[in-house]
């Protein structure tokens, strides 16, 4: 009967079935284990913020906060006025991150041997040029540990015209976000 289907004899199309799901499962079969290969260094993991929000401050006092998809406040300013905005990073449980921290997790190295690539920063994109103008902060101002906390990452904000628009902020990690915020909500008067 099954001459009749497959026109050969029997044992020899079992034989090419066999032998093409052998050659199906050879990926899934060989492959290293984990602890088997050299090349994977899982003492090493790449250092990740695990953030789920952030506060933004202007001369110590909290104007904006993101948590877990909830926002309150915004970024007010006057026009030709020019602010410095601190930001920091909410954990999971709603509590500061210490980047510093995480920095040096990652081999409890000295937090000054990272390299760039290694070290965190802001992004700020998506807004509108016309109502504002954003510099990033330039970290080796921020050196000065009795003025400035080490986890401490900020932006200025120079009001051009009257208007509203957003900022996009994220916190990067090397060539990627660890965490982006919510559009934050930015009012020139």
């Amino acid at each position: 009967m099954f001459t009749y289907f497959f026109e050969r004899d029997f044992s020899l199309t079992i034989s090419r079935l066999f032998l093409f799901a052998l050659i199906g499962m050879l990926p899934f079969l060989g492959g290293c284990g984990e602890d088997e290969n050299p090349i994977h260094d899982h003492d090493s993991e790449p250092i990740h913020a695990d953030a789920d929000g952030l506060i933004l401050k202007v001369e110590g006092v909290e104007v904006y906060r993101q948590y877990q998809g909830t926002q309150t406040g915004g970024i007010t300013l006057n026009e030709n006025d020019e602010i410095e905005v601190q930001v920091t990073f909410l954990n999971p449980d709603e509590e500061e991150i210490h980047l510093h921290e995480i920095a040096g997790e990652e081999g409890e190295e000295d937090e000054h041997e990272h390299s760039d690539e290694e070290a965190f920063s802001l992004a700020i994109s998506e807004y509108d040029s016309d109502i504002i103008e954003v510099h990033l902060s330039d970290e080796d101002e921020h050196h000065d540990e009795d003025e400035h906390d080490e986890d401490e990452l900020s932006f200025e904000v120079v009001g051009l015209k009257a208007g509203e628009t957003t900022i996009k902020l994220q916190l990067l990690h090397g060539d990627h976000a660890d965490f982006t915020a919510l559009p934050i909500p930015v009012t020139v008067q």
